[in-house]
């Protein structure tokens, strides 16, 4: 599908998250001693990646585009980012397989119905 040119960079790092979530399916299935370590290094990684995009998105159809708070998929996706900001803060190692499983919906949801209608609502090209 093609995508419209302000959204690309954005569909480019979707790509890259797809890769993050497998990678944190695999460190969920790593022996119990060895995974803290990994994530507590594989979280610096996602933190910075994520978060960053997180912000980007927010403030580019918050404050350029001009989104209402109250859109349902504006709303959808400042829940997944807040949830998935919440498990990147998280030390916590047992919750891997479901952070991974939002970061992929979460990537599918916006690829799939909030960048279409951004493209279609304010005729992005």
């Amino acid at each position: 599908m093609k995508r419209s040119l302000v959204l690309q960079p954005l569909s480019r790092e979707h790509h890259q998250a797809l890769v993050f979530s497998k990678r944190l399916h695999a460190l969920a299935d790593l022996p119990e001693q060895n995974q803290l370590k990994e994530w507590n290094e594989f979280r610096l990684i996602l933190s910075d990646a994520l978060l960053s995009h997180f912000d980007e998105e927010e403030h580019y159809f918050m404050h350029e585009l001009g989104v209402k708070a109250d859109n349902s998929l504006l709303k959808r996706m400042m829940e997944d980012h807040q949830a998935m900001r919440a498990y990147m803060n998280s030390g916590e190692v047992s919750q891997l397989h479901q952070f991974a499983d939002l970061l992929k919906a979460h990537v599918r949801f916006e690829e799939r119905e909030l960048f279409p209608w951004l493209e279609k609502e304010f005729s992005l090209t």
